[in-house]
């Protein structure tokens, strides 16, 4: 099993790629519309422009060195992985930190989404199984996201 902290990194690193992917893009627009303002021959983009193209190469390459195929594939690309996102996001606080993640709107360590509570019940499946927010180390196994059937213990 995949350390879940690994697959959580790769997450943000993935949302860090598409946000500067498109810094980048909007830099590059930029630069490419004040020469065309200034009639010039020759783009001369920004040394901001330039950091965050080299930021978007330094994520490639660390998403690279934890390619595996244990990992989840959160990203848009894939349908299971959107879903896959989706579910393990349902622990975040309103300033989108994990539960027990640094935050400093927080006060300290998030506390979570306070309307999902770890090991409550938040649905149930077609066989009427508990559907269970998992704590933080197994939220990426979906195992841990099932409980007993309808008439058991509620979770």
């Amino acid at each position: 099993m995949t350390d879940p902290t690994v697959a959580d990194l790769r997450r943000e690193l993935d949302k860090a790629r598409d946000a500067l992917t498109d810094a980048a893009i909007h830099l590059a627009r930029h630069a490419e519309m004040n020469a065309a303002l200034h009639c010039a021959t020759k783009v001369m983009y920004s040394p901001l422009h330039a950091k965050v193209t080299a930021a978007i190469r330094g994520i490639d390459h660390a998403l690279d060195r934890t390619e595996s195929e244990n990992l989840p594939t959160l990203n848009s690309q894939s349908s299971d992985g959107v879903w896959a996102a989706l579910a393990a996001d349902l622990d975040r606080c309103h300033h989108g930190r994990h539960i027990g993640d640094d935050c400093g709107a927080c006060g300290g360590r998030s506390q979570g989404n306070p309307l999902m509570i770890v090991g409550d019940a938040i649905g149930y499946d077609r066989h009427g199984h508990y559907i269970v927010l998992p704590d933080r180390d197994h939220k990426h196994d979906p195992a841990a996201w099932r409980t007993r059937p309808n008439g058991g213990e509620q979770p």
